[in-house]
């Protein structure tokens, strides 16, 4: 990674040879500046040519991501009776693609229906972090059909 080298006026004078210490720093910064390296200015969104208003240039990334990519989210079920807390991470062995499934256990505090994900046997690759809260699956993981369900995001 380039380094940012802020070059003060003082050392660039007119009618006079450039240092070759500053033009480094010429030949570096513009290495620099799209690197992100520290100090460096930053590129403003309106001096990317992306053909479309920012938000529509987002978007279609999203909309062109693979599912289970990094960045992608999904909603998944964990394989162990582990409770994970938002912001906590799972590596996607440990968890199952889910969907919602309307059952006809009572949950008693409240005697609503209780909603619960149903799981499958296929596994995201990667590390994902909890968006949610996941309950982990309800009947210790042996059984496919009842893992508990939350939002997850790829992290690697």
């Amino acid at each position: 990674m380039a380094t940012w080298t802020t070059i003060p006026d003082s050392s660039l004078e007119p009618g006079k040879p450039i240092r070759s210490i500053d033009a480094l720093s010429i030949r570096d910064n513009p290495v620099a500046i799209t690197e992100g390296a520290v100090g460096a200015p930053r590129i403003a969104a309106a001096a990317l040519q992306t053909g479309t208003p920012e938000r529509d240039w987002v978007l279609a990334r999203n909309a062109d991501a693979l599912t289970g990519a990094v960045g992608t989210y999904a909603f998944l079920g964990e394989t162990t009776t582990t409770v994970t807390e938002p912001g906590g991470t799972r590596a996607g062995s440990g968890l199952r693609y889910a969907g919602v499934y309307k059952g006809n256990v009572t949950w008693s505090t409240t005697g609503g229906t209780f909603v619960y994900g149903t799981g499958s046997s296929s596994t995201p690759a990667g590390t994902w972090r909890c968006m949610g809260r996941s309950f982990g699956a309800l009947s210790g993981g042996e059984d496919p059909a009842f893992y508990g369900a939350t939002l997850w995001l790829r992290i690697a």
